[in-house]
């Protein structure tokens, strides 16, 4: 007798009609409303506050409507639900559904089975009973963070005592520029300016907790810089002999073993790409390296655990060295066949399969796979007037950015189901020469330097596409 007297008290509603939608505020007059049937109507869609204050509701029915997917937070407010009835809907179970998902697994309701009438792959599953969507309903973008009022050529980033720091070769200015992330403002920030003539390269180096910057230079010759802690800022610490380097195009600094190097590409007619070696007290140059062929680019690798270094040219296809283990020196190992004028070479991993990115002025620009003891194409990209195909990655996404003197730049992103780069955004920049990643305080950015216009600095962000 007291639960039939119990129930007769209950506050009820049974709405019956046609309508499309269940409006905002439509049940606001009832705040203590427990029981809310709406069903066998023609519901497509529903305010995200269709619900709001209903917090004695206990019982909720949208059964047999033609519901495709509800708003986040629908149910905010339903502090006292204890059963929800779903059925009889045509649930799209793509990134609208994520946060339904989620709250399914997390709810102390009853709720009735959530039947996926789509995508194909997913139709007549149950929502209740999956962990995750497709991809995650996770998508990226890249929004400009900041600009930086001068044309430049290379972009280089170390870190030093918990600091983030970037430098930028600017030949236009005569300078390179060296940034610093400001934790409160948070953008980079003017720190140190080091300057010369005709600044082509700026590349640091971290050895010991000391920081050297090399400056590669047109005229007047190379440099080493080395940071002063006591007066927080670079002063020059060595030359490179001049008659090493006579019109240096790029440098890649790396480590075998314990030991540091750098390697200067010489791009000059007579060029004599040269690799130094740091001896506590110096850098001294170590070993010559191509002479006569016009050397692009150095970028130096680990294939099958042993180091390695290729060399680009305008006058024939890349080259690669393998380090001597018993002479201590790079020994001229082969060649990459079939990849004539070449600018660029940049190697990068995805999921321990090694590739390389060769960036190409004329004619398309090539991605190729290792593998069978050799390098083979598994990808072409047209690129009329591109110097750089710069590999980088956040969070587990792997892209391509393509510079283009004539036209926009492309971010190609990889697909992992056909192993192939698929064309994702287009960016404006003007005659790109290089991107750079540099990431700090739970941030990613892409800088990317112009030999046209200004650098710009581009944010990698999360957009969750179910939201």
């Amino acid at each position: 007798v007291f639960i039939l007297f119990f129930l007769l008290f209950r506050s009820r509603s049974i709405v019956n009609g046609t309508f499309s939608e269940v409006k905002e505020a439509m049940f606001a007059h009832m705040p203590s409303l427990q029981l809310l049937f709406i069903e066998s109507n023609k519901i497509e869609t529903a305010s995200k506050y269709a619900f709001r204050g209903l917090r004695d509701l206990t019982h909720l029915s949208l059964a047999n409507n033609n519901i495709k997917s509800l708003p986040r937070d629908i149910f905010i407010d339903l502090d006292s639900l204890i059963e929800l009835d779903l059925r009889g809907n045509a649930f799209e179970c793509d990134c609208r559904a994520k946060w339904l998902m989620m709250w399914l697994k997390n709810t102390n309701a009853t709720v009735s089975d959530v039947v996926c009438a789509g995508p194909e792959d997913m139709k007549d599953k149950r929502l209740n009973d999956m962990t995750s969507l497709h991809n995650e309903c996770i998508s990226t973008d890249f929004t400009l963070h900041q600009s930086v009022a001068s044309e430049s050529l290379s972009v280089d980033t170390f870190s030093y005592k918990n600091d983030v720091y970037v430098t930028i070769a600017a030949p236009s200015t005569d300078s390179c520029m060296v940034f610093q992330w400001d934790h409160i403002e948070m953008n980079f920030r003017t720190y140190d300016n080091i300057t010369g003539q005709s600044i082509v390269g700026c590349k640091s180096v971290v050895i010991q907790d000391q920081v050297f910057v090399i400056v590669a230079q047109l005229f007047g010759g190379s440099h080493i810089y080395k940071f002063d802690e006591d007066q927080s800022r670079f002063s020059k610490f060595q030359d490179i002999e001049v008659s090493k380097i006579s019109k240096p195009n790029d440098i890649e600094a790396f480590q075998i073993g314990s030991d540091w190097f750098f390697v200067i590409a010489d791009s000059s007619k007579a060029g004599l790409s040269t690799l130094y070696k740091w001896n506590d007290k110096g850098f001294y140059s170590y070993q010559s390296l191509h002479e006569w062929y016009r050397d692009t680019d150095a970028e130096f690798l680990d294939l099958d655990g042993k180091a390695h270094l290729i060399l680009a040219s305008r006058s024939q296809v890349p080259v690669i060295y393998q380090w001597s283990r018993s002479n201590q020196k790079f020994v001229l190992q082969g060649e990459i066949p079939n990849m004539e004028d070449v600018v660029a070479v940049k190697h990068f991993r995805i999921k321990e399969e090694l590739y390389l990115a060769m960036t190409r002025y004329i004619g398309d620009s090539k991605v190729l796979r290792w593998g069978a003891k050799q390098f083979a194409e598994i990808q072409a990209l047209p690129s009329r007037g591109s110097m750089i195909l710069q590999p980088f990655s956040f969070k587990d996404r792997y892209y391509l950015a393509l510079g283009s003197d004539y036209t926009f730049s492309q971010i190609y992103l990889w697909d992992d189901e056909k192993k192939l780069f698929d064309r994702f955004k287009e960016v404006y920049i003007q005659a790109p020469r290089s991107f750079t990643v540099v990431s700090t305080d739970r941030r990613d950015f892409i800088f990317t330097s112009s030999f046209k216009g200004n650098t710009q600095i581009f944010e990698h962000i999360i957009i969750d596409l179910s939201l």
